[in-house]
């Protein structure tokens, strides 16, 4: 029986040392499937051998100092792993006359069938992952009265808002004569409040400073002061929450 990983079997009628056949092709297996491969650029590029590309599944540099080549050998391998760990210097992986640049702090998930310029797969950036954006907002016109309802907004996904609104923005046509103060509410419980200043600085706040958990289905409410200066006008405001 043949295979890529060309793992050591246990011969047909094999007795003496069959346990030990066992183990090492088991150890190979695990090799292949999960451990780790240094390669050492000292001397420049570097060819892998059979053996060398099936020990390990994701392969690292070590002294790499400019770019340099990799080129891998004519073993299929369905998946395998280039995480180049260098911050500075491209790795440039290579099969035939198929290269696959795999840059700084990058990594990449191939996978070749062994065929002469058979290589394939994806280079991504690594990093954090980040929660998808849910941006929401309100805007009102006239001077608003007195306790007024300024926006209403159903939310779809439960979203976290971030402490003191991180990231959201606004802004009215004409300032107001008094701080204008509105009331940012979650299904009626205040959760925050945006300020407008005499000179039309807006600020924004949450409760206790902290950043809140909205449920989805939940209404975020705007409300006007109990007291409404009588000049402020044409008010639009942003807020920047994450899908949790």
């Amino acid at each position: 029986m043949s295979h890529d990983l060309n793992l050591i079997l246990i011969a047909d009628g094999q007795a003496d040392g069959q346990w030990q056949s066992s183990n090492d092709g088991l150890t190979q297996l695990a090799n292949a499937m999960a451990d780790l491969y240094t390669v050492d650029f000292t001397a420049g590029n570097v060819t892998l051998t059979a053996a060398q590309f099936r020990s390990a599944m994701t392969f690292i540099p070590s002294n790499l100092s400019a770019t340099r080549t990799l080129t891998i050998p004519a073993v299929k391998r369905a998946l395998f792993i280039v995480d180049n760990t260098d911050a500075a210097d491209t790795i440039n992986v290579t099969k035939g006359s198929t290269t696959i640049a795999v840059g700084p702090s990058q990594i990449a998930f191939l996978n070749t069938d062994g065929t002469t310029n058979s290589l394939g797969g994806a280079v991504l950036e690594k990093g954090a992952i980040t929660a998808d954006p849910y941006d929401f907002g309100m805007s009102f016109g006239d001077t608003p009265l007195t306790d007024a309802v300024l926006g209403r907004v159903r939310i779809g996904r439960a979203i976290t808002i971030p402490a003191n609104m991180t990231g959201a923005s606004g802004g009215v046509a004409v300032n107001p004569t008094a701080a204008f103060d509105i009331d940012v509410l979650d299904d009626g419980a205040s959760i925050g409040t945006i300020s407008v200043s005499t000179a039309g600085t807006v600020t924004f706040t949450t409760a206790s400073g902290t950043s809140k958990s909205v449920a989805a289905g939940s209404e975020i409410r705007f409300d006007a002061p109990t007291v409404v200066d009588a000049t402020v006008e044409g008010g639009s405001f942003v807020i920047l929450a994450t899908v949790n």
